[in-house]
């Protein structure tokens, strides 16, 4: 081979060379442009933890719709929440119905392609410290970005039962016996001594 054969050889190898670093390079750029980053998501989940949390201090200031009534949203014959699938699911994906909350939870999260579950913990027995949990709302396992938002409802003695046709029979009045069907079923025990009857944290999660 001629010097200026081998030349031209060489010189075209090393504008093969060149052109593939510079595919490389415009293919990592727009990797980079098209891809969330590590800020980004950090972002998105930053705001809908502030959502989440702005949605149940929506609810727990209006004076129609509180917590308080949803937490004694029961029907203590059919043993769920009014209107509810059952104690596992709550209302499931369908959510709960307007009557309680306005619709806030679907304009919020599930018209945007969200779910969510709205879990009520509560103490189940004053002497040893244990906690019930009853599902207002499980739409199923939370995913790994999940985000949640917790407020506090005090229950009283005095106070009713919210769901339609619930008459005025007071809280400590109910049972916590499913069995027991002369009293009425209401499965948040009164385990405080005084007005107070229980205390209960209403969680959110989202994802």
């Amino acid at each position: 081979m001629r010097d200026d054969d081998r030349a031209q050889a060489f010189t075209l190898e090393g504008l093969m060379s060149a052109l593939l670093v510079l595919l490389a390079v415009l293919y990592a750029m727009q990797a980079v442009t098209t891809t969330p980053g590590a800020g980004e998501a950090r972002e998105s989940t930053h705001r809908l933890q502030q959502e989440a949390d702005d949605v149940l201090a929506t609810v727990a200031n209006d004076r129609s719709r509180d917590l308080s009534r949803a937490v004694r949203y029961w029907d203590s014959e059919e043993h769920t929440f009014a209107g509810a699938r059952d104690r596992q699911a709550g209302y499931g994906d369908a959510g709960p119905p307007t009557d309680l909350f306005d619709g806030v939870f679907a304009r919020t999260f599930t018209e945007r392609g969200y779910s969510y579950n709205v879990a009520l913990r509560y103490r189940s027995d004053a002497a040893a410290g244990g906690t019930g949990v009853e599902h207002l709302v499980n739409m199923g396992p939370p995913g790994e970005d999940a985000v949640s938002a917790t407020r506090t409802v005090t229950l009283y003695d005095n106070q009713t039962l919210t769901a339609p046709g619930s008459g005025d029979r007071e809280l400590w009045e109910y049972d916590t016996d499913p069995s027991n069907g002369e009293k009425g079923f209401y499965p948040i025990p009164d385990v405080a001594t005084g007005p107070v009857y229980n205390v209960v944290e209403v969680r959110v999660i989202v994802w």
